[in-house]
This record gives C-alpha cells, structure tokens and sequence, in this order.
C-alpha cells in the first residue's frame, strides 16, 4: 500500500507532495538528506486517511495536491518538479484543473 504525505514549511505552508509505498518515515529522512533541494528543510506527514492506498488513488490524490498548489516552475509553490499524472490523462482520472 501506499502513502501520500506532505512537506511543510516554517510557516505550515504546503511546499512538497509526495508518494511512498515505504515507511513514510524513511522516505522523510531521505529528503532531509537532499541538500540542496529546499527540501531539507521542510517537516513531513503523511496525510490522515491516505497511508493504506493503491498506487493509483495515491496518484490521483498527489496530482490534486499539485493542481492547487502548482509546480514552481509555472509559478506555484511546490517543490515538486513534475506532475503525477500528465494532464493529457487528467479527464481520464477526473482530476480538475
């Protein structure tokens, strides 16, 4: 199963979504050791209700974090460098966005 969890800033703003289907507590200490990517710094948790999922509810629940809090790269306030699903699949899955 898998979990999706979150990477918060000093002021509990959302600045990383993310997907694992191993300890959410291992994964957490693996981006508190990637200097230099802005995530070190960030506090991680997984979301309440969404550690025991298949990989493609746990996609499609990423993407959704994605679309509303955006890439950097298109002006958003993620970390994430790139989507979960393509937007060319979004209707399939109904994702908004």
């Amino acid at each position: 199963m898998i979990a999706v969890y979150l990477g918060l800033d000093f002021s509990s703003n959302i600045r990383y979504v993310g997907i694992t289907s191993r300890s959410p507590n291992i994964r957490f200490l693996e981006h508190l050791n990637s200097l230099g990517t802005g995530k070190e710094f960030l506090r991680y948790r997984a979301i309440p209700g969404a550690t025991q999922l298949n990989k493609q509810a746990a996609r499609i629940l990423e993407q959704g974090y994605i679309n509303k809090y955006g890439l950097r790269k298109h002006g958003g306030q993620l970390l994430n460098e790139i989507n979960s699903i393509s937007p060319t699949k979004w209707s399939k899955y109904g994702i908004k966005n």
